[in-house]
C-alpha cells in the first residue's frame, strides 16, 4: 500500500511549478504540553477513554500564538490545530547593522521582526489500513499570508511495531503533499521519514524521536517520570540545542498538563510556555450521574 502511495505522489508531481520541503508539517508539530516538555516529540497515543482536549501555547514577547483541540472517541482520535503569526508591520529594527551593510544571523534579532501575517488551519485524523498496526494520516490546511490564502492536502502513512517494553512508530511523512495559493503558485512538498520509540521502565517512560529531511537529521530525547499516579515531571531536548520543561498533573476526570521552554532569541518560533486542558468525558459524565439526585 505504501508504494502504490508514492507511486502516484510520483505521477502528481508531474508538471508541478515547486518542489519544496515543507517547512512545517501538521503531525511534526507539538500538539500538547506533554509533546512540548518532551522535547516536541508527538506519541499520538492510543485510548479507549473517551476525550477531549485544549491546548493553548505562545512564543516570546506572543510573536505567535498556537492552540489545538484533540478529540478521543472509542479507538479513533481527531486533531484540529491553528497557527497563527499575527498583524506585526515593521521590519527595520530587526538588523541590528554592524557597519559592513550585509545582513548576518548574529545581527538579525527575530523578536523584533514586526512585518508578517500568517494564520493556519489545520485538521488530520488516522485511517487503520487492512495491513495490520498501519495508519494513513490525511491532513486538510487552510493558510492566510497578508492578502492572499492557500489550501492543502497531505497524506502521510505510519506502521506500529512493538517488543517487550518497547514501541516504535515510524512514519513516512507528506508521501502526497500539495498546496494551491489563490496567486496561481502550486507547491509539492517532498516526502521525509521519522522513527520514535518509546520504552517503558517502572515509572519512567523514555522517548527518541529521528527525523530525516533529505540530508538534514534532527533527533529529540524525552523523559517522563511518574511520580505518583497523579503527577509525572518531563523534560527534553531537541538537536538543535532546545531544552525544554513540565509537568502534568490529574484531578478525578480533568488533567492539566505544563511546559516551559526557556526562550531563545535563535527560535523565536518555538512556544516558550504551553497549557493543556483534557477533559475524560466519560468520567466526567459518571461523577454527574453520581451527583443527581
Amino acid at each position: 500500500m505504501a508504494y502504490k502511495f508514492i507511486y502516484i505522489s510520483i505521477l502528481l508531481s508531474v508538471g508541478s511549478p515547486s518542489w519544496i520541503q515543507n517547512p512545517s508539517p501538521v503531525l511534526t508539530r507539538s500538539f500538547d504540553a506533554k509533546s512540548t516538555a518532551l522535547g516536541g516529540i508527538n506519541s499520538f497515543e492510543k485510548s479507549d477513554i473517551a476525550s477531549v482536549q485544549f491546548s493553548y501555547s505562545a512564543s516570546d514577547e506572543n510573536i505567535f500564538e498556537e492552540s489545538s483541540i484533540l478529540l478521543h472517541k472509542g479507538n479513533h482520535a481527531y486533531y484540529f490545530s491553528y497557527f497563527g503569526i499575527p498583524d506585526l508591520d515593521n521590519t527595520i529594527d530587526a538588523w541590528s547593522d554592524n557597519g559592513d551593510g550585509i545582513p548576518t544571523s548574529d545581527e538579525i534579532d527575530y523578536t523584533r521582526i514586526t512585518s508578517f501575517d500568517y494564520r493556519s488551519f489545520s485538521f488530520t485524523y488516522p485511517l487503520a489500513l487492512t495491513t495490520s498496526n498501519m495508519e494513513v494520516w490525511p491532513t486538510f490546511s487552510l493558510s492566510s499570508l497578508y492578502e492572499e490564502s492557500a489550501y492543502s492536502v497531505e497524506i502521510s502513512i505510519s506502521k506500529r511495531m512493538g517488543y517487550k517494553n518497547t514501541q516504535f512508530i515510524f512514519f513516512v511523512h507528506d508521501i502526497i503533499s500539495s498546496k494551491w495559493w489563490t496567486t496561481n503558485r502550486t507547491e509539492m512538498y517532498l516526502p521525509f521519514t521519522e522513527l520514535m520509540v518509546s520504552s517503558t521502565h517502572n515509572n519512567m517512560n523514555l522517548l527518541l524521536d529521528g527525523i530525516l529531511k533529505g540530508t538534514e537529521f534532527i533527533g529529540k530525547l524525552g523523559v517522563d517520570f511518574h511520580i505518583h499516579n497523579n503527577l509525572s515531571l518531563r523534560g527534553g531536548y531537541e538537536s538543535s540545542g532546545i531544552f525544554s520543561f513540565g509537568a502534568e498533573f490529574k484531578l478525578n476526570f480533568i488533567e492539566l498538563g505544563i511546559a516551559v521552554i526557556p526562550s531563545d532569541i535563535e527560535h523565536p518560533f518555538k512556544p516558550t510556555q504551553q497549557f493543556t486542558l483534557k477533559l475524560l468525558t466519560d468520567k466526567g459524565l459518571w461523577a454527574t450521574k453520581r451527583l443527581s439526585p
